[in-house]
């Protein structure tokens, strides 16, 4: 009889087993699954907000530079942070402006966010500010942001700036939209021959 009920014994243990690793197993699919219908933009195997984007960026007449552009999803890491990051590179005439890119989607469909450009190095220049965008659900991104100029002296210049000498606003940054189209991971990689 000892023996019976050993077996049983087992038997009834192997079957909680069981059940832990499936209620484990469920609760991790509600996690992810929660994630893509909250996040649809995320969602893998079909077109979304993240991923691999190229196009052209007019900082002025007759200067248009090659911009990519690659997104990742950061819904549900649990540190509290953006939605998205990323990173991004600007290429013009031999020079590369490289960025960390962060922000949130402003809506469920992800069709509208606002991104931040964390610009890296402070050589004098034309940098990409916030990206505010608009996403097509499709294959394209439509940005507009502040470019900020960068003095050779390090000194930044903000959109408007008051003048104490005359009291009159001025406005030393350029506001650009551009068209980013999909990409891939090796259009982001060979970008401005590197």
């Amino acid at each position: 009889m000892a023996i019976g009920q050993r077996s049983q014994r087992l038997l009834k243990n192997g079957w909680r087993l069981v059940l832990v690793c499936g209620v484990i197993t469920a609760g991790f699919g509600l996690i992810y699954g929660s994630h893509w219908l909250l996040s649809p933009w995320a969602m893998p195997g079909r077109p979304g907000l993240v991923g691999y984007w190229q196009g052209e960026v007019t900082y002025g007449a007759g200067d248009g530079r090659t911009m990519v552009l690659r997104l990742t999803d950061q819904v549900g890491s649990g540190d509290g942070g953006p939605e998205i990051d990323g990173s991004a590179k600007v290429c013009a005439a031999g020079q590369v402006a490289t960025y960390e890119i962060y922000g949130d989607t402003l809506n469920y469909r992800g069709t509208r966010y606002s991104l931040h450009a964390r610009r890296a190095g402070d050589a004098a220049g034309l940098y990409l500010g916030q990206l505010d965008g608009e996403w097509d659900g499709g294959d394209g991104l439509t940005i507009s942001t502040a470019l900020i100029r960068v003095d050779p002296d390090g000194v930044v210049r903000s959109t408007t700036s008051t003048d104490t000498r005359t009291g009159r606003t001025t406005s030393d940054t350029v506001t650009v939209r551009f068209e980013l189209h999909r990409a891939s991971e090796a259009d982001f990689d060979t970008a401005c021959g590197a």
